[in-house]
């Protein structure tokens, strides 16, 4: 016994009701049925001047997204490799969408080690630093206090490293205090 084809992409479950509806539009016994759902599909156009892939350039937006899936082309999408862009449908369960979103960020994880040559069999979890240069996740980085350590570290080495001393730290309340943009409050007067 031959297989049984399965259609398995909404686009080709949307060229099966095309061709359909094409049909039932040329069947004379359906006049009075096509009639009553004309509003229905007033937004399809002119369906049989066309063939589906031509009239799909044009009309595919009306079905909009059913399924979590990947963006592998759009105009605002991320390219960078360890990134993974998706279309989540607002009007599926949440559950169903958070499942679908796990299973294909694994499947992405999986695929990303895979090409980089990493055994994902010989990882603790998949979770696992695929860039170059990343953050330690979950670590707060208090960007303000960074920054000021950094105008400090950099106005002492302008200085010659000198000893610290109560005209450095002068030196720095001042210099802190008179950047443009500086909300700075100093914690000693």
């Amino acid at each position: 016994m031959g297989r049984s084809l399965l259609v398995k992409s909404k686009k080709q479950h949307i060229r099966l009701w095309f061709e359909f509806y094409k049909l039932a539009l040329a069947d004379k016994h359906l006049k009075n049925y096509i009639q009553a759902s004309s509003a229905y599909y007033a937004a399809w156009g002119d369906v049989q001047s066309f063939t589906f892939d031509d009239w799909w350039k044009d009309h595919k937006y009306l079905f909009g997204a059913s399924q979590v899936e990947e963006i592998t082309k759009a105009r605002n999408f991320s390219k960078q490799p360890n990134v993974i862009n998706l279309t989540i449908p607002l009007d599926l369960p949440v559950s169903n969408s958070v499942k679908e979103v796990k299973r294909l960020i694994q499947l992405k994880q999986l695929q990303r080690m895979k090409e980089l040559g990493i055994d994902p069999d010989s990882q603790k979890s998949l979770k696992v630093g695929l860039d170059r240069y990343q953050f330690t996740s979950g670590v707060e980085i208090r960007g303000k206090v960074i920054h000021e350590i950094l105008v400090v570290y950099q106005y002492w080495v302008e200085l010659g490293k000198p000893a610290v001393n109560w005209e450095l730290i002068e030196g720095i309340r001042s210099k802190l205090k008179s950047r443009s943009k500086s909300k700075w409050i100093p914690m000693f007067m």
